[in-house]
């Protein structure tokens, strides 16, 4: 039996976050695969529950942004031992539903970060959550080449760049630094595509911060760490 949409909800994001950088996260518990395997979530699933939930971020408000934080990294993370973010390459699940949940990235980015996130922030904040929001491109398993190989079908990092672009144009520094990350990681791939949308995104701000346009420049060539 599947677990619902909402009890997939409550496991993925209802536990206290840990309190010191020493203290694990909920799922690397020794119990964990007793726990979760029950839940029936398989990759076709984990995807359209994925989705919903970008679309839907509302289903968010009773967490608070640590807890957002922690069940990000749970869902969408390479090593996260739900595998969920997996879920993504996986040609059990038709392509046209894979790309469609990373599109909806942009109705998450829009609809939940840049409102939870209307301070300016840099780059190296310590802040959990803006944190999160900044690793999303890297923790998502989803870089375009794992050595010589091509990680995943075309289509699929063709939607990737079209939605970092997208996210790119919201206002919420938060927002433009993990459009701006991620742009970074498939520039050496994607070169045409990642030049033209950062520049793009210069000429459109030209009062941007200091930070952010030089954060923009490293991304632009690869260079950011």
């Amino acid at each position: 039996m599947t677990a619902t949409f909402e009890q997939w909800l409550q496991v993925s994001f209802d536990h206290a976050p840990p309190k010191t950088n020493k203290e694990k996260n909920w799922f690397w518990d020794e119990d964990f695969d007793s726990f979760w395997e029950p839940l029936g979530i398989t990759d076709a699933v984990a995807v359209k529950y994925l989705t919903r939930l970008l679309l839907e971020p509302e289903h968010l408000k009773p967490y608070s942004l640590e807890q957002v934080a922690e069940g990000i990294w749970f869902l969408i993370g390479d090593s996260s031992p739900s595998k969920s973010g997996q879920a993504l390459l996986s040609p059990s699940v038709s392509l046209h539903e894979r790309v469609a949940c990373i599109h909806a990235m942009t109705v998450f980015f829009r609809k939940f970060v840049t409102p939870a996130t209307p301070a300016p922030c840099g780059p190296d904040t310590a802040d959990p959550f803006p944190s999160t929001c900044y690793m999303w491109w890297d923790i998502l398993p989803l870089r375009p080449f794992r050595g010589d190989v091509l990680n995943g079908e075309p289509e699929l990092h063709d939607a990737c760049v079209d939605t970092m672009t997208e996210i790119l144009g919201l206002h919420s520094d938060v927002c433009r630094i993990a459009a701006l990350h991620g742009l970074n990681h498939w520039q050496e791939h994607y070169t045409r595509q990642v030049e033209a949308a950062i520049d793009a995104f210069l000429r459109a701000n030209p009062a941007l911060s200091p930070r952010i346009r030089e954060y923009a420049e490293n991304a632009r060539s690869g260079d950011c760490l």
